[in-house]
């Protein structure tokens, strides 16, 4: 049994509802909940509120003819049934006896009514607290997705403003090549004062299962330096921000077809290669 189901044993309990086994299973599993005895703390006070609520009434003066009446149009009174008149002063009409502890019983019954009617009013505010309850996670996990969207939105924008930063950049340089085969194409744009450099490619098909694609920056006389990796989208599309190691003079960049996570040298042919102005 979930923490879910004992759950709906907290009303019956609250109540007195259950039988023995259920409430020594039920009394058990409170002592390691915090859930359900909180649950069954707050139905209690419920119930009794409900209880005290009910107000102690006197019986209207002619409450007892009108039950007198309505039990002899209901249910005769038979003749077996009626008691023996007593002699002297003590002596009562007949059937009165039976008639009395009639009356007796249905007033007993009165506030066992009353007490029934707070048992279902403090039931069903149980239901109806539980289904708050219920609404009021749901609406708190509602709202923390909506500020992890908000917050995954306010990190993409400022990706995107830190891009078109880089693009208008005054100082930066802009240069397109084109490869072989089917022609993927790509635009650089090298902000050297920022460190950073943005390449958007075109008609360039993803790379294989287990592969990717690694843009290098070259300088004069020195080794390839890898500058990050990017894939393109179905579409051969491509939009990628990649800062420049401190101190790097490139001359050279290209990109070449490596084991997914990069390599620490070029292990393909480069391409996509552009060649910048050094200062």
């Amino acid at each position: 049994m979930t923490a879910h189901n004992w759950l709906e044993h907290a009303a019956p309990y609250a109540l007195g509802a259950l039988d023995n086994d259920e409430r020594t299973s039920f009394e058990a599993h409170l002592a390691t909940c915090d859930v359900c005895t909180t649950e069954v703390r707050e139905l209690r006070d419920v119930a009794g509120l409900l209880a005290a609520a009910v107000p102690q009434v006197v019986p209207p003066a002619g409450l007892r003819a009108r039950i007198l009446s309505d039990a002899r149009a209901v249910r005769p009174i038979s003749v077996a049934t009626q008691s023996a008149p007593r002699s002297g002063t003590d002596a009562r009409p007949e059937g009165r006896g039976v008639r009395e502890r009639t009356v007796s019983s249905r007033v007993a019954v009165l506030p066992w009514l009353a007490v029934a009617a707070a048992v279902i009013v403090a039931v069903a505010l149980g239901q109806r607290y539980r289904g708050e309850r219920d609404a009021r996670v749901a609406a708190d996990r509602a709202l923390a997705g909506a500020r992890l969207t908000m917050d995954s939105t306010a990190a993409a924008l400022a990706q995107r403003d830190s891009l078109i930063a880089s693009l208008v950049a005054p100082d930066v340089q802009a240069v397109t090549v084109s490869g072989n085969g089917p022609r993927p194409s790509a635009r650089y744009f090298l902000d050297r004062r920022a460190g950073r450099i943005v390449i958007a490619a075109s008609s360039l098909p993803p790379a294989a299962s287990g592969r990717t694609y690694q843009l290098w920056g070259i300088e004069t006389g020195r080794p390839p330096v890898s500058l990050g990796t990017f894939n393109t989208d179905s579409g051969g599309r491509a939009l990628a921000s990649l800062a420049l190691p401190p101190g790097l003079r490139v001359a050279v960049t290209a990109v070449t077809d490596e084991p997914a996570g990069g390599s620490p040298q070029p292990t393909t042919t480069p391409f996509l290669a552009a060649t910048w102005k050094t200062e």
